[in-house]
């Protein structure tokens, strides 16, 4: 990405985000018990890494952009599920979709929109 501006890398990310976001939704529109599948759930948690990574590399400029996402959080989220794996909580991966997600879905298009 030598050469690539910040701006254009945020753009890149945000689209990351949206596209793992609305893969998330998909995964589990079926309801609460899609996560009882052991490949939904392992898509489902691949999604969160990728949101968290890529929030992760966006500017804090853009970041603060994002009014529904809480300082550090979705980061945080994504090294739990990467290196505490053992500590998810179902429940809490199940809110995080259903309840964040479509926020962050349209705070993200708000910002590749401007």
């Amino acid at each position: 990405m030598t050469g690539t501006s910040r701006a254009t890398r945020d753009v890149e990310r945000l689209r990351h985000v949206a596209q793992a976001s609305e893969r998330a939704l998909r995964y589990t529109s079926e309801g609460r018990a899609s996560l009882d599948d052991d490949r939904t759930y392992d898509a489902v948690l691949h999604c969160l890494t990728v949101i968290g990574e890529s929030l992760a590399a966006v500017s804090d400029e853009t970041y603060l952009r994002l009014a529904s996402v809480p300082p550090g959080l979705p980061k945080a989220q994504r090294n739990l599920i990467v290196h505490e794996y053992w500590r998810i909580d179902p429940e809490v991966i199940w809110v995080t979709v259903q309840q964040q997600l479509p926020t962050l879905i349209l705070d993200v298009s708000a910002v590749l929109d401007e």
